[in-house]
């Protein structure tokens, strides 16, 4: 999927919260399958398509439908550029479920803004401070401090918000930042090195000035520090040297 000159690439999700993790969590095979089938047909509404109309193992046709737009939303309403749904297929299709699970971890966090300052916010300062349980409450509270800057948070009832505190923790433990199910740890997750050159090139290719992108926030999506991003930023530039 080429990007035309009236789709313009939007990076990543800003402006207001939306809900979209208080009805679904991390659609992991979800967007296996959709990425799969978007590899054999070559086209995101024929794919779209057939994942409504059976191709997804959700027995009702709205809850496909539902499904069909978050993946979408994550992976493809961006305009993102053609290599980046290349490399997303290659995860995709590899036996590797660590590159997939790493890529969608960042993909999914840099579409949805809520959850991205949650891991922000909430996550990455605790695995900083050598901090490890998290737990509902955290969620919540996070959502009673941002209210000033995003007050469509206080139009969210007591039942919604304790929902979407659930589904969080349920996505981050899918995507591999936390684990345990009674109660939640933080751990790091694993970030195969096609990863890692993937979100260079995307940060590369959205404009972030080279001697910015060591510091830049993403990287804490996997709970890296700069020094560590750095490693991987000198690694990465070595290999395309000898390229």
């Amino acid at each position: 999927m080429m990007t035309t000159p009236e789709e313009t690439t939007c990076w990543r999700a800003t402006g207001s919260y939306l809900l979209r993790l208080a009805s679904k969590t991390s659609l992991i095979e979800e967007s296996r399958l959709f990425l799969l089938t978007f590899a054999r047909l070559g086209d995101i509404e024929a794919t779209r398509q057939e994942l409504v109309n059976g191709g997804l193992p959700q027995r009702s046709r709205a809850t496909r439908a539902t499904i069909g737009e978050i993946v979408q939303i994550r992976l493809t309403r961006w305009h993102p550029p053609a290599w980046v749904l290349d490399d997303l297929i290659k995860f995709a299709q590899d036996g590797q479920q660590a590159e997939l699970l790493a890529a969608l971890l960042m993909h999914t966090a840099r579409q949805d803004n809520l959850l991205y300052d949650i891991i922000q916010q909430v996550v990455a300062p605790r695995w900083f401070a050598g901090e490890r349980e998290l737990i509902q409450a955290d969620v919540q509270r996070f959502l009673d401090e941002v209210q000033l800057m995003h007050p469509e948070v206080t139009g969210w009832s007591h039942a919604t918000r304790e929902k979407l505190s659930s589904n969080v923790l349920t996505t981050l433990r899918d995507f591999g930042l936390l684990q345990g199910k009674a109660t939640r740890q933080v751990v790091e997750p694993i970030v195969p090195p096609a990863v890692v050159q993937h979100l260079i090139r995307l940060l590369r290719a959205e404009g972030i000035p080279l001697e910015q992108v060591t510091h830049h926030t993403d990287w804490q999506l996997w709970l890296w520090d700069a020094a560590r991003a750095q490693k991987a930023i000198d690694m990465f530039n070595l290999q395309e040297r000898v390229v």
